[in-house]
């Protein structure tokens, strides 16, 4: 395991790294491509409807509110879901749900705005149809 003054500290910030050094760094992290169960998103295994499956319906898919065996609530709006946020600005924007995750804290999402910025970790109380 490498920890404080490893591979990186060394050979100073990441950016100043040849490819192959920072490949070496991260594979003695332990954060190789080689990992299987690594999660990163993407997909929605809690949410009940997909967007191809709402036809005739007004607003984006909605599953029902309900929690499994975990005990966590299931999030409402399924992946690639059209959802508004209010921005700092206090403006509206448009925005599409990347990813929905069930947290001890409610669903938390990650969404794409129209300019392409991704927002991580939105809670679900944020979003508005």
């Amino acid at each position: 395991m490498v920890g404080i003054g490893g591979p990186a500290a060394q050979d100073g910030p990441l950016e100043e790294m040849s490819e192959d050094k920072l490949i070496e760094t991260v594979e003695a992290l332990g954060l190789g491509a080689d990992e299987e169960d690594d999660d990163l998103g993407g997909t929605c295994d809690q949410c009940d409807l997909l967007p191809e499956d709402a036809e005739g319906e007004s607003g984006p898919p909605r599953s029902e509110d309900k929690q499994d065996d975990s005990g966590f609530a299931a999030p409402k709006y399924a992946v690639g879901s059209q959802v508004k946020v209010m921005r700092e600005s206090g403006t509206f924007a448009t925005c599409e749900i990347l990813a929905a995750d069930k947290t001890e804290m409610g669903p938390m999402y990650a969404v794409k705005f129209e300019d392409g910025f991704v927002q991580s970790l939105m809670p679900e109380s944020d979003l508005v149809v």
